[in-house]
């Protein structure tokens, strides 16, 4: 026959072990979980930390290529620059012999003129003009000669004026030729900033042995509190203690 005791003992049992086994499944679950939690953050840290390092090494190599390329454009400009220099004095040289050529020439004509003028003198008093005549021949042979020297010293002078404007023209040609060569050199590279720091998530602590300890202590209250409220009410329902005498 069952009495109010042994209803009591087994409802307190059962309560008890289904309460133990749920604190320890909820323990191990809550353990699991920060296992899982801290391998999920370890994964992503070292993961996190690959990507980095394979950043600041592309933006390394970029760099390089950046200081490389600069370093070329550079040679190249120096070397366009040079040529720019060595056309300037070329165009000089010939601009400087064109005038060595127009003075000589000019020379040249002078002395033919001067040659002219003595021959020509010559004849007038070889010939058999004298007094005003020959004064008149003398000279109109002078003012011959005198119109030859202005348009020798005008061609000169003329050729003089050029020369010194070609200069400055070749000086003009080579700026405007450097310029053009600056505007096209790249700016200076500059290094991109590295990553930032990876930072590693704290260590999910798991459930402390304090807490398991208060949760087994709970469950075997909760069976001794389902005991007793089975016991009361088999007390209620009539049944008999267990002692040999009924309650009612």
């Amino acid at each position: 026959m069952c009495t109010a005791i042994a209803l009591a003992a087994g409802s307190a049992a059962v309560s008890t072990v289904g309460g133990v086994m749920q604190a320890k499944a909820q323990h191990r679950a809550a353990q699991e979980a920060a296992a899982r939690q801290n391998l999920i953050n370890d994964l992503n840290y070292k993961k996190q930390l690959q990507i980095s390092k394979i950043k600041d090494q592309e933006k390394g190599e970029a760099f390089s290529r950046q200081l490389a390329a600069n370093a070329a454009a550079r040679t190249t400009l120096y070397r366009q620059m040079a040529l720019n220099n060595m056309e300037r004095v070329r165009a000089s040289i010939a601009a400087q012999q064109a005038l060595k050529e127009k003075i000589t020439e000019s020379s040249f004509e002078s002395q033919q003129a001067l040659a002219d003028r003595i021959k020509a003198t010559g004849t007038l008093l070889a010939s058999s003009q004298s007094g005003q005549s020959m004064l008149l021949s003398l000279m109109n042979a002078e003012r011959e000669l005198g119109f030859k020297d202005a348009q020798v010293n005008a061609a000169l002078t003329d050729a003089s004026t050029a020369y010194r404007f070609s200069e400055f023209g070749f000086d003009l040609d080579k700026y405007a030729a450097d310029q053009s060569a600056l505007a096209r050199l790249p700016g200076t590279p500059v290094a991109q900033r590295a990553s930032l720091r990876t930072i590693r998530m704290p260590e999910v602590s798991g459930p402390s042995g304090l807490s398991y300890t208060a949760n087994i202590i709970g469950a075997i209250g909760g069976g001794l509190s389902a005991g007793t409220s089975a016991y009361s009410a088999a007390i209620d329902a009539g049944l008999p203690t267990g002692h040999g005498t009924p309650t009612r």
